[in-house]
């Protein structure tokens, strides 16, 4: 397994050599957890309704060696500048031996471990923390769907398309997304005008974003960030649309269900509108995101 740090758009490998070799990893499986469950005033014991996972803490344990105490304080100088306490978000990426590539978001955890030990030669044994507020993992090459009024669909994640157009100036489309991650996926979606009573549902979760009443004009979007932290609606001056959606839409649940929710990650997502030509489209990007490694 090769793991590298990602900053600032920099990707420093930990375990090539360059700075370290990996000795040891521990956190990167199922993340930690805490079960919720309600208890009624007769009842014994209790009723669980499901669970919420907590902050995952990844430890790395590094091997440096250098031919030089010099040599060996400038690699142990790159280390602390790179796992260093900032308010940006930083990046671990897992290259395993298969091919397949994970990437968690975080911060470094604090007090990272640097002895230095006499007798030992120029070497150092290395141990990091790395907090990750979002415990899940995800392929960082994302995955797109995009509906369309003249193309009937289009995708890169293998669905079915099951398009149907009302008319000329209606769009009524269905399309099937084989959702391939162990965890649910929050997209970012984007309307691009002209359409009128935009809605999208997704069908398998029953989840919809309602923009009945509300026309995007012709060189106008709309875009629907789900992501946790985020959960806003602008449009392309940046202004917050949020107000637009219906009451009764689901922009704090909509997401991509996994297997465990939808029959082997099968969502059916459905774009219906009036008034479109075919500027008009609806893109929906996302990333598989996984438990653990």
């Amino acid at each position: 397994m090769e793991i590298s740090l990602i900053y600032k758009g920099t990707e420093t490998s930990l375990t090539d050599g360059t700075i370290g070799r990996l000795l040891a990893i521990d956190g990167i499986g199922e993340p930690p957890l805490h079960r919720l469950e309600e208890r009624g005033p007769q009842q014994h014991g209790g009723t669980d309704i499901g669970f919420r996972l907590d902050p995952r803490i990844i430890n790395l344990a590094l091997w440096i060696s250098a031919p030089s105490l010099s040599a060996l304080e400038d690699k142990r100088r790159v280390l602390v500048d790179t796992f260093r306490a900032t308010t940006v978000t930083k990046t671990l990426r897992f290259m395993l031996d298969n091919g397949e590539v994970y990437d968690a978001d975080g911060h470094s955890a604090g007090a990272m471990v640097l002895p230095l030990e006499g007798g030992t030669g120029f070497t150092i044994k290395a141990g990091i923390q790395f907090r990750c507020a979002d415990p899940t993992f995800y392929d960082p090459d994302g995955e797109a769907v995009t509906f369309a009024l003249g193309g009937g669909g289009t995708a890169f994640t293998g669905p079915t398309d099951v398009p149907s157009q009302v008319g000329a100036s209606e769009i009524d489309q269905s399309i099937v997304v084989t959702y391939e991650g162990t965890w649910r996926a929050y997209p970012v979606i984007r309307i691009t005008g002209p359409i009128t009573d935009a809605i999208i549902e997704n069908e398998t979760t029953d989840e919809k974003l309602d923009f009945t009443g509300t026309t995007i004009e012709a060189g106008d979007w709309y875009e629907i960030d789900l992501r946790y932290g985020y959960k806003t609606v602008t449009n392309s001056a940046g202004t917050n649309v949020i107000s637009t959606l219906t009451t009764d839409s689901d922009l704090a649940t909509w997401h991509l269900a996994d297997d465990s929710e939808a029959t082997d990650g099968l969502n059916s997502i459905a774009v219906s509108g009036s008034e479109v030509t075919g500027a008009t489209k609806v893109d929906i990007t996302y990333y598989n995101r996984y438990v653990g490694i």
